[in-house]
């Protein structure tokens, strides 16, 4: 319903709100004047702050998971698919701090029917890394790790750094995908 463009633009101001006051904290009036616009008229467009923060989750994941199928297409070697899927995630959040602090911090927010296909889009993400963590073997030193643990360390790593992350000072989304995968897989000692 509505135009595509200025639905995008309530999600980008929304997510503005959400992160800066919290989904609970924030009202749909306060999405209203981010968006600048009327309470009717953000009411064309999403019937409730749930269905906004729904959208925000729901395109963030399908756009994620979109990207990583296209950049792992061809890619046999789990080492490249494991930069590909960090340096994705790291480049699409460096770019929607806002959104990015939304997810990690209120991913549990969706209630019910409405929280199940963001619930299941994060699970295929999750399958996603753990496919490629399995792929890695028992030849590398994630060896000793349980898989789930792993994946989910990898995630503590990159989701956090809406918290922390400039890029003038820290280096672009791919100096710090390099970042992650070199402590995730080789440790900041580097030993075997």
């Amino acid at each position: 319903m509505g135009n595509p463009d200025r639905k995008a633009e309530i999600r980008a101001s929304a997510a503005e709100v959400f992160a800066s006051k919290g989904f609970d904290g924030a009202s749909i009036r306060d999405v209203a004047k981010a968006a600048d616009m009327s309470l009717a008229g953000l009411y064309y467009y999403y019937r409730s702050k749930d269905e906004i923060l729904f959208d925000i989750q729901n395109e963030a994941f399908t756009t994620l998971l979109d990207g990583h199928a296209e950049a792992l297409a061809g890619i046999k070697d789990p080492e490249e698919k494991l930069q590909k899927v960090i340096e994705g995630h790291l480049a699409f959040f460096s770019a929607n701090l806002a959104s990015m602090k939304v997810m990690s911090r209120e991913s549990e927010a969706l209630p019910g029917e409405l929280g199940a296909p963001v619930r299941e889009l994060r699970r295929r993400y999750v399958r996603l890394l753990r496919g490629i963590l399995d792929e890695l073997g028992v030849d590398h030193p994630l060896h000793e790790i349980k898989t789930g643990v792993a994946v989910f360390l990898l995630f503590g790593m990159m989701n956090w750094m809406y918290t922390w992350y400039d890029e003038e000072r820290d280096g672009s989304a791919a100096d710090l995908a390099d970042a992650v995968r070199l402590i995730f897989l080789r440790g900041l000692l580097r030993r075997p």
